[in-house]
């Protein structure tokens, strides 16, 4: 194979991805984006770049989540240089990293995979997955497309690494650097040399020294982020009382916190393959919390790992990208997935990202096998011919759904309207419905869905405050003074609630 033809087939994916969401390129900043970007004056200035390594990634007064994405701010700071403060040279930049990203995918696939059509069938539907809208067309979603930028660079130049003979060396130094940029991008790939070591060990590749010094390098790396963390944020090195309202299932106990969190794996799976519902908020009470072992989504859940872990074992006898599938899933996910720990968040479709990989390597390889299965030679040619109808099916629905949810994400009001149909049991999402109805004028449609919101949690304190705003300024002056003293009661410490219950005593 030539190398032009070898640049080929990368080059596909990343046109497929580009050409998906380029869409994209008209949303304006929702959500995180404000106070990320659009607001944030740490990235108002290339001068503040250095001091950006030192501090908090949500470095907000009053508010401590224990995270830690340098890497991932002072991308904002060079974009706003580069290209301008409006939102389009943001999206244009999260676009081209997917299209990159999409094409490093194809080689890592194109390694992983036993038949050359694994790589890019698998290539062409993670470049066009719909459960990534929230990672791409969310500027927020930057730090998952870094982090999944630098581990699949980090796993090639591993793999040169133990495979070069004269420059080795070279090539692991610049894997733990990599790894270095996609922890300091995100958290979540802390456990990517877990993946490179399952990989090299059903390869079978590298002597054990030279393994070894690979992985000292790789915890070096750890040892920086970590110093730097620490100098960053201080005592808050994790987040603080996990919200109710954000991780329902965390707040609930131990227990239920895992219970849930392997219903929610099911529900990853089902979103990568079959994506047709798709909200940017997961929290109370759009998924229930599980409690009992008897509940069939908590028998699922077990299922799904069990079936991980079946796939894991025989593949790593049989088919190694039956095994690195599964394996990719897993340690991609488990950082964010609520298993070991509680996270601040149940779930979140902009997580699936990097983890999504490990669907896309199965698909690629269930098509690429059926088409290479041997035999007669018509019966050959209508599978494969077959073969090729369902993938580019499959490939198509993906692209339709993708560049259906992309235009969801254009401003903050018509995501919340699309989102609140989809999934109304969610409280935060009715409460965003309210809120950016009532600054686009239609006051009372606002005011219905904030009342939506307290009846699905009625302790949210914010809600309560911004409904009494608006009760106020159409004179429902007891109304509004009822949720206040709410509001009071459940937030002592927000000076707001106060202000505006002094000013209706006044009038």
């Amino acid at each position: 194979m030539t190398a032009g033809t070898a640049l080929r087939w990368p080059l596909l994916c990343a046109l497929a991805a580009a050409l998906v969401y380029v869409r994209a390129l008209g949303n304006g900043f929702v959500l995180d984006d404000v106070r990320l970007v659009e607001q944030n004056p740490a990235v108002a200035s290339l001068a503040h770049l250095p001091g950006l390594f030192v501090e908090p990634y949500w470095n907000v007064l009053g508010e401590h989540y224990g995270l830690y994405r340098p890497l991932t701010v002072a991308s904002f700071a060079v974009n706003r240089a580069l290209l301008g403060a409006g939102p389009f040279g943001f999206h244009l930049v999260d676009v081209v990293l997917h299209a990159s990203i999409a094409a490093l995918a194809w080689l890592c696939l194109r390694r992983a995979g036993t038949h050359y059509g694994t790589a890019l069938l698998g290539g062409v539907a993670f470049a066009v997955l719909p459960v990534h809208t929230e990672a791409v067309a969310n500027v927020a979603g930057r730090a998952e497309l870094l982090a999944a930028l630098f581990v699949l660079a980090s796993w090639l130049a591993h793999g040169r690494a133990l495979e070069a003979e004269e420059r080795g060396r070279r090539w692991g130094i610049l894997a733990a650097l990599l790894y270095l940029a996609a922890i300091l991008s995100k958290e979540s790939a802390v456990l990517a040399p877990a993946l490179f070591v399952a990989d090299d060990a059903m390869r079978r590749r590298g002597t054990t020294a030279r393994r070894a010094a690979h992985f000292a390098a790789y915890a070096t790396a750890l040892a920086v982020m970590l110093v730097l963390r620490v100098m960053a944020l201080g005592v808050h090195q994790t987040a603080e009382a996990t919200i109710p309202l954000d991780n329902p299932a965390a707040a609930a106990g131990a227990w239920p916190r895992v219970a849930t969190a392997l219903w929610v794996q099911v529900k990853y799976a089902l979103l990568c393959v079959a994506p047709r519902h798709l909200v940017s908020d997961y929290s109370y009470d759009a998924i229930p919390i599980a409690r009992s072992v008897a509940d069939p989504r908590v028998l699922a859940g077990l299922a799904f790992v069990a079936a991980l872990a079946a796939a894991a074992a025989w593949g790593w006898k049989h088919c190694r990208p039956v095994a690195l599938a599964a394996i990719v899933w897993v340690v991609c996910f488990l950082p964010s997935a609520n298993l070991l720990f509680a996270t601040g968040t149940l779930m979140a479709e902009r997580l699936a990202y990097l983890p999504s990989l490990g669907v896309c390597l199965a698909i690629g390889h269930v098509g690429a096998a059926l088409a290479a299965r041997p035999g007669a030679a018509n019966a050959m040619r209508a599978r494969r011919i077959a073969v090729v109808i369902v993938a580019v099916a499959l490939v198509a629905g993906f692209a339709v759904r993708a560049i259906a949810r992309i235009p969801d994400w254009k401003s903050n009001l018509t995501l919340a309207l699309a989102d609140v149909a989809t999934s109304p049991r969610s409280a935060k999402l009715q409460a965003g419905a309210g809120m950016f109805l009532a600054q686009a004028g239609r006051v009372e449609e606002g005011e219905d869905h904030l009342q939506r919101a307290l009846s699905i949690y009625p302790e949210y304190a914010q809600m309560h405050y911004n409904l009494a705003v608006l009760l106020a300024r159409r004179g429902a002056r007891d109304e509004a003074t009822a949720h206040l003293r709410r509001a009071i009661a459940l937030a002592p410490g927000n000076p707001l609630p106060r202000r505006l219950l002094d000013e209706l005593s006044r009038r």
